[in-house]
């Protein structure tokens, strides 16, 4: 039996048995004393405290049932949530050691003898793309605990510029990318956010969108207001996510299997869900495997509750 277990019999044991047992107490000695009368000749009043600890007993008797039981509802939800983040980090420490250890071991055979340009070329590449993993890294910590410069921001300027710089990146000249935001009579309205991280949760969103689907493919960004929410999607016909592998994808350095031949840190969608959630909002991901995807923005037009 566990020492929160006793505790609870002790609790319940007490809180039921000691007003009985005051009550029978103070009865006795009423009764001891020669006390007599009756109280609606149905109780010997010597012996009313007694039954007044019952009736106390018997009230108590449930609340602290239900109270012991939501106790151990909450210690049970709190052990399984610290149960998830432990898995949560040993699968992050394990991918961590993946990503590290393979540039390093890539490095150590250029460095074996002595290097040619094409050895030089990978330990530059390896160290570039350790450098590029550390940041990401960085960059969600900043992301979660930093606090939020908080503006006025006009979603549909937000997406147009993040459309315009995601136009540079190699290969999103092959794609067909649209944007469709209302215009009238009703534009989205302006949300209170971060514009820097907000622009780059768009941008890291449209770099995946460009990355895993092919040329030819199209990329559509689309927004609608609903309520005090602006919601943003960006769609693309790439190769999608198999079903068993969407949840994958939000943890850090998790990556789909078909992705894994795409450079890239696996950091993307969980570093734009802790800035969306940041601002009181939410991301959900919709992939048809083979077909393509859609990351659902949903954003509060008042900003976040507590400022971030």
């Amino acid at each position: 039996m566990s020492a929160r277990t006793q505790e609870d019999l002790r609790i319940l044991a007490g809180a039921v048995i000691v007003p009985a047992v005051l009550g029978l107490a103070l009865s006795v000695i009423w009764w001891a004393a020669g006390g007599d009368g009756t109280f609606y000749m149905t109780v010997s009043l010597p012996w009313l405290p007694f039954a007044v600890g019952l009736l106390i007993s018997a009230l108590l008797l449930p609340a602290l049932v239900t109270l012991i039981a939501m106790r151990r509802h909450v210690e049970q939800v709190r052990r399984r949530t610290v149960q998830e983040q432990t898995a949560s980090r040993r699968r992050l420490l394990a991918r961590l050691d993946h990503e590290i250890k393979n540039p390093i071991q890539g490095i150590r055979a250029a460095l074996a003898d002595e290097p040619s340009e094409r050895q030089r070329a990978s330990i530059d590449a390896q160290s570039q793309r350790l450098t590029s993993l550390l940041g990401d890294l960085r960059k969600i910590g900043e992301v979660e605990h930093t606090a939020l410069e908080l503006t006025t921001i006009d979603p549909a300027a937000l997406v147009e510029e993040a459309v315009a710089t995601i136009t540079e990146a190699p290969g999103a000249g092959e794609r067909r990318i649209a944007v469709s935001l209302p215009t009238a009579p009703r534009p989205l309205p302006p949300i209170v956010g971060d514009e820097d991280l907000l622009f780059l949760a768009l941008v890291n969103v449209l770099t995946n969108a460009v990355k895993y689907s092919a040329p030819g493919d199209a990329i559509e960004v689309r927004g609608r207001a609903a309520e005090d929410v602006v919601v943003l999607e960006i769609a693309d016909t790439g190769r999608g996510i198999a079903p068993e592998e969407l949840d994958l994808v939000w943890e850090e350095l998790g990556r789909a299997q078909e992705a894994r031949s795409v450079e890239g840190s696996g950091l993307g969608l969980p570093m734009v869900r802790a800035i969306v959630e940041r601002h009181g909002g939410t991301a959900r991901l919709d992939s048809w495997h083979g077909e393509g995807s859609t990351l659902t923005l949903s954003l509060p037009a008042a900003g976040p509750t507590s400022g971030g």
